[in-house]
């Protein structure tokens, strides 16, 4: 099989190197128009892209952030030759369509979930362009125009070799205004007064390296949405086999992590601190965490992601 990608020109996006790995592990052949997703260093010209997009079996668009570089070229769908149902439109955008907050929204959000829904939330060019809609960020109504669910995955970085887990609870992000992420870090703070026995650890800014090895070492993370639900954090976790306390999600995630099973959610401050309390002393979190990585590896790695795109468009 061949598939052509329209992805953003030197931008990396966490969804678009999600399905291209997963792509790459099904033995596809990929037309990739720009650099910055880890399949090419070389940008095609338009005229470039067309001729080697010929005898391609789909095109795949993709959302792109601009942010100091050219905007995703999606015009190039019109020059692969094939028919509305064979063109795919994968929205990782999150906030709204653009990608960004608006009006307040990331404070607003805080207070009132529904406005992380933020308007124009779909592509409506891309709706009218594509037979098929995939999206990271997918809430129940968007199923009933036909959006299906994207969310990130598990990837291949994600898996850490296992390593002494002496760190109980691990709690660290970049910035602390969405979601309950404020909250946590000093719901985590106080616990760890509470309890000095335990080895909690809350804190930011770290060297990758530093941060990776605490990652390891870690029988608790602790997730909170960011700009969307979903998050890099969560599949960090799992891939570290830590039992990931995560603030539940609103949006659509099919074959769902089950609490106190293979993950555990929270959606309040005095859940969080309850299940916190709960988890962070018991030997739960070590099998927990084990069950949440066989249950990614089973159902949410790049290849499932791809594998939802083919098996939508090619039945």
């Amino acid at each position: 099989m061949k598939i052509a990608c329209i992805t953003p020109d030197r931008k990396h996006d966490y969804l678009v190197s999600t399905v291209l790995e997963g792509m790459q592990s099904l033995d596809v052949e990929l037309v990739v128009s720009d650099p910055g997703n880890g399949v090419t260093d070389k940008k095609l010209s338009d005229a470039e892209f067309t001729e080697a997009a010929k005898g391609s079996d789909l095109v795949i668009a993709f959302f792109g952030k601009v942010r100091g570089n050219t905007a995703p070229r999606w015009h190039l769908l019109d020059s692969v030759k094939l028919p509305r149902s064979r063109k795919i439109y994968v929205d990782g955008s999150e906030w709204s369509a653009t990608g960004w907050e608006a009006g307040g929204q990331a404070d607003a959000a805080t207070k009132d979930p529904t406005r992380r829904r933020g308007t124009p939330w779909l592509n409506g060019s891309m709706l009218n362009t594509c037979g098929h809609y995939f999206k990271r960020e997918a809430y129940p109504d968007d199923l009933k125009l036909g959006i299906m669910p994207l969310p990130f995955a598990l990837r291949k970085h994600h898996t850490l070799e296992p390593i002494v887990k002496d760190i109980d609870v691990f709690c660290s992000f970049g910035h602390t205004k969405t979601g309950m992420r404020a909250e946590a870090i000093e719901e985590c703070k106080k616990y760890a007064v509470e309890r000095p026995d335990l080895n909690i650890v809350v804190k930011s800014g770290m060297r990758q390296d530093e941060y990776l090895d605490t990652l390891r070492r870690s029988r608790i993370v602790v997730d909170c949405w960011g700009g969307g639900d979903t998050c890099d954090r969560f599949w960090e976790g799992v891939g570290a086999r830590a039992c990931m306390l995560y603030q539940r999600y609103n949006i659509e995630f099919p074959n769902p992590f089950t609490d106190f099973v293979d993950a555990v959610s929270f959606d309040t401050r005095e859940e969080f601190a309850k299940r916190l309390r709960l988890l962070a002393p018991s030997v739960r979190p070590a099998m927990i965490g084990l069950r949440g990585q066989r249950h990614a590896l089973c159902f949410h790695t790049a290849r499932h992601r791809a594998e939802e795109i083919l098996r939508a468009v090619t039945g």
